[in-house]
């Protein structure tokens, strides 16, 4: 494949072993862990819409904004310096770190009394796990040979997708329990309510999972490396150029996806209250079960087509998937909010669900194979750039933007949702069928 000066000089290390079959799985159900925290820390504020949105008396597009911009705006300004710094130093010291920091910052969500105070909040929580993407992905890529990296990659998403679904279990279960908990006054005007006591309860476990991180895990060996140290930016922009047939619809398709999933996600406890009168306490174990049934059905399709393709010797195996995978969720997720009743949107929803997991074991290992293990970290981060800054930055709004301005009404939000996925999904599938085969010539590239 076309590259930049980091194809020009001989491996440093070439021949370093790989670690053994039980370390190596070990290090990826930590790693997965570690994202299942992330997600949990993140996706919690999802069920909590609502009663934020009452007791600090704020609009759509103003939750919005806690969701998606607070975190993904400073995700982006410290996502690419960290990741550089991953390119070059331990990551599992990196990743560890970010872990404590997020999980501290959920629990000062917890705290928070005005929309300024948990803008905040979630601005650090953002900042912390924007070191999560490129650490854990650049060392699953050092772990594992590239055949085993789908099933690598389809655990690490089901710990991603735990995450999102734990966060409406627990949030539901724990909104249940505090829902007769009189309101908290502490020093300084401080007034705790149920869904500040969740924020804090969701930041404990992360610092107990950092310390079992710090204690049993090892940063792997990096392989193939031609420069030690970081790589200048100038030489990181200059391979994404000349490789831009690839990454360039790739990465939008991407965004797309991620816009879209975000915003349905964000958005979806919200249409069950608003549609069909299921409270928050009520949905969110049920959304979390769903997933938690759909994903790995889901992630082990998307592993097994793989497979199946490489045996076939399909050198767009990976995006070929997540051709498959994009075709058949987006009719399914305009669909879902149009149900006449809710168990007939879960059902929809669910099958939604299964499609779109089975490109993540694709999508995820094609960044990797393709990309120089001197720029995972970096180029990852501008993938992770397009998932939560786009996709969680602008997914959320979008949607709010269409119900407070086209709909005029928030109980349109059903039908915000459903035009929204209509017009953003077939976008995102064009961009991977445009993907394919210059995907295909730069694998066949580093094959020979």
């Amino acid at each position: 494949m076309a590259g930049g000066s980091v194809a020009a000089s001989d491996p440093i290390n070439p021949a370093e072993p790989w670690p053994s079959a039980g370390r190596a799985w070990y290090a990826i159900v930590i790693i997965a862990l570690v994202s299942m925290m992330s997600n949990i820390d993140r996706g919690i504020i999802n069920l909590l819409v609502e009663p934020i949105k009452r007791d600090l008396a704020l609009s759509d597009t103003s939750v919005s904004l806690l969701v998606g911009f607070a975190f993904s705006f400073f995700y982006m300004l410290s996502g690419l310096p960290m990741a550089r710094v991953a390119d070059s130093r331990s990551r599992k010291v990196i990743l560890t770190t970010g872990l404590a920091i997020w999980s501290i910052a959920t629990a000062l969500c917890g705290l928070a009394q005005t929309f300024w105070q948990l803008f905040a909040a979630r601005g650090l929580v953002g900042a912390g796990e924007s070191v999560k993407g490129p650490c854990s992905m650049s060392m699953i890529a050092d772990l594992v040979p590239r055949e085993r990296l789908p099933r690598a990659f389809a655990i690490y998403q089901l710990g991603i997708t735990a995450g999102m679904s734990g966060s409406m279990i627990i949030g539901g279960l724990l909104l249940a329990m505090l829902a007769n908990m009189p309101p908290l006054n502490l020093p300084g005007g401080i007034v705790i309510k149920d869904w500040h006591m969740v924020f804090m309860l969701c930041g404990i476990p992360g610092l107990l999972l950092a310390l079992l991180m710090a204690l049993t895990i090892r940063e792997p060996a990096r392989r193939g490396r031609k420069h030690k140290g970081s790589v200048p930016i100038r030489d990181v922009a200059r391979f994404l150029r000349i490789n831009w047939r690839i990454y360039v619809p790739l990465l939008l398709s991407i965004a797309i996806a991620s816009i879209e999933t975000y915003g349905l996600l964000v958005w979806r406890p919200a249409f069950y209250e608003r549609t069909y009168g299921w409270g928050p306490a009520m949905i969110g174990p049920i959304l979390g079960v769903v997933m938690l049934i759909a994903t790995p059905i889901g992630l082990a399709l998307g592993t097994a087509l793989a497979e199946f393709f490489i045996r076939r010797k399909r050198d767009d195996a990976m995006l070929r998937v997540c051709f498959i995978s994009h075709a058949l969720s987006v009719p399914l997720a305009v669909a879902m909010p149009l149900m006449p009743s809710p168990w007939l949107a879960l059902a929809m929803g669910m099958l939604a669900a299964i499609a779109a997991a089975m490109s993540a074991p694709g999508q995820n290992s094609a960044i990797q194979i393709i990309t120089p293990n001197e720029m995972r970290g970096q180029i990852s981060a501008v993938y992770l750039f397009t998932i939560s800054v786009i996709g969680g930055g602008f997914g959320p709004t979008a949607i709010a933007l269409i119900t407070d301005n086209v709909f005029q009404d928030e109980a349109m939000l059903r039908y915000a949702m459903a035009s929204f996925a209509a017009i953003v999904g077939p976008i995102g599938v064009l961009l991977i069928w445009l993907a394919m085969k210059p995907y295909a010539a730069a694998v066949r590239a580093l094959e020979s």
